[in-house]
């Protein structure tokens, strides 16, 4: 999730307000595919659907493609104006498809949520250990591929663009560059990699809520970001696991302070993240890895 933030903050300098909800168009596309469960109109409960669903690959590149065409969708309106319309535009489609998520029964069971989401080798691996091992796999070599393919488009000329029209938008635009059309592929390609986030965590969880979704998953994110290097592809991976290390620390201590203590380390926690948040935008904005400098090569 953090590497399409990255691709379009990092490298584009478009602030996206909505990134939890783009991942929760993922996660719920993924999850009714998957499934082939489908809520019934007249009890608004889910039944059984189509007898053989979509298999996992199909719905995770579905979840892409729906996620990025609501981001591109969003975009077209807003990236004309000031960046901060952006910004409104998508935190409010994020609180939209929250509460739509939350409310619409017939389409997403609404608060129950959906269940019964399966992971790779569903039917060939038990759920436990194993299966956690393999989803592990799956999940890092997903990974993997996202930060191959970013590495080379933000190198290719298309990369190289879209930094131009980060640092100044009319000078790219004086030098011939279509700066509408770079940043909406920025923006929705960004917004597909969110939804695959959404659709890795549907399967991880086995479940989707739509609690999920809520705006506080957008500021994580952001903290990765900030964290990890923004506009670093490999800073962004090293700040997430950072995040995930820190909030799985401080999980640890539960057992070793008193309950009274126990019941106040989620919020030290998010106090804890807020201070560094800070010290890392006043001391070192260009987070632990700083954006490589392109140096073009010299003719021979």
């Amino acid at each position: 999730m953090s590497l399409g933030l990255n691709l379009q903050w990092g490298k584009t300098g478009l602030f996206n307000a909505g990134v939890a909800g783009f991942m929760g168009i993922g996660a719920y596309t993924f999850g009714m595919l998957s499934t082939g469960r489908f809520a019934d109109p007249v009890t608004n409960w889910y039944h059984a659907g189509p007898p053989v669903p979509f298999d996992i690959v199909s719905s995770a590149l579905i979840a892409m493609v729906i996620a990025g065409l609501f981001g591109i969708a969003v975009a077209i309106p807003t990236l004309r104006l000031r960046a901060d319309y952006l910004a409104i535009a998508t935190l409010a489609l994020a609180e939209i498809v929250r509460l739509i998520l939350k409310n619409e029964r017939r389409l997403t069971g609404g608060d129950l949520g959906l269940g019964f989401v399966p992971r790779p080798l569903e039917g060939f691996i038990p759920r436990g250990w194993s299966s956690d091992g393999a989803f592990v796999v799956v999940a890092l070599a997903a990974t993997l591929l996202v930060f191959v393919v970013l590495e080379f488009m933000s190198r290719a000329p298309w990369g190289r663009a879209l930094r131009a029209v980060r640092e100044d938008e009319e000078a790219a635009e004086a030098l011939g560059k279509n700066a509408f059309r770079l940043k909406l592929s920025a923006f929705g390609i960004g917004c597909g990699i969110m939804g695959l986030a959404g659709a890795l965590q549907a399967s991880f969880n086995g479940s989707v809520h739509p609690d999920s979704y809520a705006a506080f998953a957008t500021f994580n994110t952001y903290v990765v970001v900030i964290l990890g290097g923004s506009g670093h592809h490999r800073g962004v991976i090293l700040g997430g696991y950072l995040f995930y290390l820190f909030g799985w620390t401080s999980q640890q201590l539960k057992a070793y302070v008193p309950t009274d203590w126990a019941l106040r380390i989620d919020f030290i926690n998010q106090i804890v993240i807020g201070l560094l948040l800070i010290l890392f935008i006043l001391f070192r904005p260009e987070g632990i890895l700083p954006e490589p400098k392109y140096v073009p090569r010299k003719e021979a």
